[in-house]
């Protein structure tokens, strides 16, 4: 445990942030406090670091961010890329509120022009969860994060057991049930899951289209395309389920 306070002015008196990420840190609706609750690394664990050209795993930390109620669903995503930018460990970062919190993992390279600094590849956020009243899938989330039941191999591992998690409890919505799979098969998941979100905003854009077109032979062939794209979805969410 280290329970620290990360104040804002660290991030302005360290890292050159942009007008727009100012601004986010001065809004004190957005940004209500940071907290550094926890860190994993070999020497409190007895795990191993992995280092590899392009990552290095030295160190996990658990960081919280409590912000406001008006806006939540919009902030989460800037905050969690401020601190997964400019913080260069890997982060289990927990964003709430009174009510409701995300929890975010960020998959991150080794900047080669300055070991320093890394590259955000890919984010994972986990759906919105009630504080008070979550789901039974997401109570099995919740329950999964218990420290014994991760893989602890090396500081990767770790990581990627968080990761695989969050993936979990996203696949939970095709296929019903919170099933954890190995990092691979996670990694999978995401494209299908990425791929269904597409789709689904393809089908929107169609069905918008169809309400002011007036020709009825365009309006048939665009809701022919609106069926063959259920059918890759559904074929899509097979997949998720095998």
């Amino acid at each position: 445990m280290v329970n620290k306070k990360i104040t804002k002015a660290f991030f302005k008196r360290n890292f050159e942030l942009t007008t727009a990420e100012k601004k986010l840190l001065d809004d004190f609706t957005v940004v209500v406090q940071i907290d550094w609750l926890a860190s994993i690394k070999p020497e409190n664990s007895n795990i191993v670091a992995c280092v590899h050209e392009q990552s290095v795993y030295e160190e996990v930390v658990i960081i919280s961010v409590q912000t406001g109620d008006t806006c939540f669903d919009k902030d989460k995503q800037k905050i969690a890329e401020l601190i997964q930018k400019y913080i260069p460990y890997h982060i289990l970062l927990c964003i709430h509120n009174d009510n409701f919190l995300v929890l975010n993992t960020c998959d991150k390279r080794v900047n080669q022009n300055d070991a320093t600094k890394r590259f955000m590849e890919r984010q994972y956020f986990t759906e919105k969860i009630s504080i008070k009243s979550p789901t039974e899938r997401q109570k099995s989330f919740t329950n999964s994060l218990s420290f014994p039941a991760l893989n602890k191999q090396n500081m990767k591992t770790i990581y990627d057991a968080y990761s695989a998690r969050i993936i979990a409890l996203q696949a939970a919505e095709v296929i019903g049930t919170f099933t954890i799979r190995h990092n691979e098969r996670s990694k999978q998941d995401v494209q299908y899951l990425e791929n269904i979100a597409r789709l689904h905003s393809e089908i929107s854009a169609l069905q918008n289209q169809a309400i002011n077109e007036t020709q009825l032979n365009v309006r048939i062939q665009m809701n022919t395309a609106v069926q063959q794209i259920k059918k890759e979805i559904k074929k899509l969410e097979e997949l998720i389920s095998t």
